[in-house]
């Protein structure tokens, strides 16, 4: 019996690849870098310091860690304060049919805390709901929690742990190959979600795969989650 639900924030909530896409675009415009849509697939999902590591690795250019994933939060949150959001198709749904049903939600995130707050807080203003996104949601995991950082479970056994359930009570929601990989090992079971920024293949090790978080809301959906 589904006991709890944890989102993910980037691509999950909101559709904010894009952005991170073209903060990374800016930040190392000065090299030259051609950072192609593919290129930046294998970068979602991971945080900003593996980031910054892969592109330096890759690229060879000689950046200072510490100060490029300074430069690139800043420019992302510039960006940030600049966008529209918007929830993702059918979220409102399952939020409001959670806290119907006194379900639990959590979030499990691999941004930093001010970043995934941005994104929250604009996603609930769009939607009308005045109620603090810490008050909504029951825990609220980011970056800077402690713990190894996705593919790796920690994030996502903190989050349960702090929810006071178990880990295969509670359905974990996220769109990149690096987050199922946390939310299997911690032993949630899992939704994946296709996005314009990932692709099928990314998802298979998901329990269920779906195109829309509106297809979460069907009749026939639960089904798998007690098999």
């Amino acid at each position: 019996m589904l006991k709890a639900i944890v989102f993910d924030v980037d691509g999950v909530i909101a559709e904010t690849d894009s952005i991170h896409y073209k903060a990374f675009q800016r930040v190392f415009y000065p090299y030259n870098i051609n950072m192609p849509p593919d290129y930046h697939r294998s970068l979602v999902g991971y945080s900003v310091r593996d980031n910054i590591i892969k592109i330096k690795k890759d690229f060879r250019i000689d950046v200072d860690i510490e100060r490029y994933i300074k430069l690139r939060n800043d420019e992302y949150a510039s960006l940030l304060d600049r966008a529209v959001l918007e929830p993702n198709p059918g979220l409102q749904e399952i939020l409001i049919w959670a806290k119907e049903q006194d379900i639990p939600m959590g979030i499990c995130s691999s941004s930093k805390k001010n970043l995934a707050e941005k994104v929250l807080c604009s996603v609930f203003e769009h939607m009308g709901i005045e109620e603090p996104v810490y008050n909504f949601f029951d825990v609220i995991v980011t970056g800077e929690d402690g713990g190894r950082r996705k593919p790796y479970p920690d994030r996502y056994i903190v989050t349960v742990k702090r929810m006071g359930k178990e880990t295969f009570e509670c359905m974990a929601i996220e769109d990149t190959q690096c987050g199922i990989a946390s939310a299997v090992s911690a032993g949630l079971k899992t939704v994946g979600l296709l996005t314009p920024f990932n692709l099928m293949g990314d998802l298979t090790e998901a329990d269920k795969i779906v195109s829309s978080l509106g297809e979460i809301m069907r009749d026939n959906f639960w089904g798998w989650f007690n098999t």
